[in-house]
């Protein structure tokens, strides 16, 4: 994933953050454990909140520990131990992780494309592994994809709600594999709902990059290259709290084996990504509209 599932970190109280910290912690030796050293590089809070859901789904209370690590080898650390969710979460984050660079060689230039091609070949191994373990998940990671990629080449698609969709199929894989009953169908909806949300932030995140590199990007094909006017922005604002809003109907199902969890959970739903929404779509504004500060 991309970095825009994070929490709003001044609103929480010290020991929502300290948890917090230590699940990110937890997923960082986790990685280092399951999938190598190097797919340290790619983490990022978005699989922290993977694991986090995880977790609350599966009713899974993580236990903490002070430990030191590589970033911080002076003074001990909480972090949470390593445990299914976490495990999970890491070998989820080296298939994905593995698509990026291999889309960063064919996409980037420069700096961005040299460090993709230096580090396909640590992740190919890392891949290889993950996928011999969650070889169902892997096989339908690489499918989804696929749909994405041919959808991004039509350069007839005018929609962003059909490329949000396949990616909210593949997070709502991603988020509910392996899991039963009740738990998979929550899972599944918060999957597929904060799926579309993502894709739809990246697409405005990225939008005047692609714009002058002229590459792909689904808000391009549907409001033009000039940036978008303030009902304009106004209506990608309102599909975006429409994902959230029908996430939430998913996590208000949940029976949270902590309070901690809930409210960081919480936290990051209600007031971190409205927040990273609110600053992204600015982005997508006319340069006219920026200048004047509107939105």
């Amino acid at each position: 994933m991309f970095g825009y599932v994070r929490a709003d970190k001044p609103e929480m109280r010290i020991r929502e953050y300290e948890y917090y910290r230590s699940v990110y912690c937890g997923l960082c030796r986790s990685m280092g454990k399951c999938g190598g050293q190097c797919s340290r590089l790619t983490l990022s809070y978005d699989f922290a909140f993977l694991a986090l859901v995880r977790m609350a789904v599966a009713g899974e209370k993580p236990e903490f520990k002070a430990r030191r690590c590589i970033a911080h080898p002076i003074k001990k650390r909480t972090m949470a131990e390593i445990s299914p969710s976490l495990e999970y979460s890491a070998s989820a984050s080296v298939l994905l992780s593995y698509h990026k660079i291999k889309d960063d060689i064919s996409d980037e230039r420069g700096g961005k494309r040299f460090l993709a091609r230096f580090l396909k070949p640590f992740f190919g191994g890392m891949r290889r592994k993950s996928a011999k373990k969650y070889r169902e998940l892997s096989g339908e990671i690489e499918r989804l994809l696929g749909e994405l990629s041919e959808i991004e080449k039509d350069e007839g698609c005018v929609s962003i709600d059909r490329p949000a969709e396949i990616f909210g199929k593949l997070l709502s894989r991603i988020m509910s594999h392996g899991l039963e009953g009740s738990g998979e169908k929550i899972a599944e909806k918060i999957g597929y709902h904060v799926g579309k949300w993502i894709y739809i932030i990246d697409a405005a995140d990225d939008y005047p990059d692609d714009v002058k590199r002229s590459r792909y990007n689904p808000i391009a094909c549907v409001y033009g290259k000039d940036g978008l006017d303030e009902a304009e922005a106004e209506g990608l604002k309102t599909a975006l709290v429409h994902e959230l809003m029908e996430a939430e109907k998913g996590f208000d199902l949940i029976d949270y084996p902590t309070v901690d969890m809930k409210e960081v959970i919480s936290n990051i739903i209600y007031l971190g990504m409205p927040s990273v929404a609110k600053e992204t779509i600015k982005k997508t504004l006319r340069k006219d509209i920026q200048d004047e500060g509107s939105v």
